[in-house]
């Protein structure tokens, strides 16, 4: 695998952002028209990290950080925290995702010489392991209550889905801090977790690449339709990137920028790509009331 093989095509997701953004322009009419085809909801894709948990929790920065750089140390063989720093670093601006990351340094020799085959399932499990989860607790002690008991009542009408960069069982360890589990389960009331998905999931692809979308979208019997879902993310590479396949989509911004692991992809409010931004998940209610209508609907203007 080589970072040409590998490199996401900036300029012509760009290109469709566009396209898509203006199509999106000419369909969108006035909400006091009521429900119509194009601005009916019937799946919403939630990205996990800094997104169903505000990035000022620190939480991101910690496991991104720290915790990441000593598992390099401790079992890919890095001499230090900075050599293991400067490698991670300068794969996960280019994947955004540890897991891919480390897969690329690998594939490309970046890895010390005589370090063991990188695992990402390994990984994922040191994760499991060793981050401090409490720290997700951060920022508001009221999340579970507040955010589960909207979210309940949306499940109702709506697929609810969860779609991260990170591995599956460090994402479904997140999910069941937060007590969001069963939100992404085969029913109203499943625990099994279908709907989640990580980047084990979609490998070798990950967010922003269109693939790893349409992987989620197959997956699901491909009963999701890009123009009938809304993409909530952090990120603004991935954001352009579901706005490219026809989706729509919810920028959440974070209460503040301390905590985000890459600077360069901060939240922009104004991009075309961006539909509608709030800092929290918890505003959605108050934000965009149509999603709890029947049908669902999204009015974010």
């Amino acid at each position: 695998m080589s970072n040409e093989d590998e490199t996401i095509d900036t300029a012509a997701v760009g290109a469709s952002v566009v396209t898509s953004t203006e199509s999106n322009s000419k369909r969108s009419g006035s909400s006091s028209g009521g429900a119509s085809d194009n601005n009916i909801v019937k799946t919403i894709i939630f990205d996990v990290d800094d997104t169903l948990y505000d990035v000022a929790s620190g939480f991101t920065i910690h496991r991104q950080g720290e915790v990441i750089y000593q598992y390099m140390v401790d079992h890919l063989q890095f001499k230090s925290i900075e050599e293991a720093k400067i490698i991670r670093d300068k794969y996960f601006k280019l994947y955004h995702s540890t897991g891919k990351a480390l897969t690329v340094a690998q594939s490309e020799d970046e890895l010390p010489v005589g370090a063991p085959t990188f695992d990402i399932q390994h990984m994922a499990q040191y994760w499991v392991d060793h981050l401090n989860y409490n720290i997700l607790w951060g920022c508001d002690s009221t999340y579970a209550s507040t955010t589960k008991k909207n979210y309940d009542k949306l499940k109702k009408s709506i697929k609810i889905v969860a779609f991260s960069n990170g591995p599956r069982s460090y994402v479904v360890k997140v999910l069941k801090t937060l007590q969001l589990w069963d939100l992404f389960g085969s029913n109203e009331d499943a625990d099994d977790g279908k709907y989640v998905f990580g980047v084990d999931d979609v490998l070798p692809y990950c967010k922003p690449e269109k693939e790893s979308f349409e992987k989620i979208f197959d997956t699901t019997g491909k009963t999701i339709r890009p123009e009938e879902c809304i993409m909530v993310e952090d990120s603004m590479k991935n954001i352009r990137a579901a706005k490219a396949l026809g989706m729509k989509t919810i920028l959440i911004t974070g209460s503040s920028e301390d905590g985000r692991d890459l600077s360069g992809d901060a939240p922009s409010t104004n991009d075309p790509a961006v539909d509608i931004a709030f800092q929290t998940i918890e505003e959605m209610k108050t934000k965009l009331p149509g999603l709890w209508q029947n049908p669902s609907i999204f009015e974010p203007y």
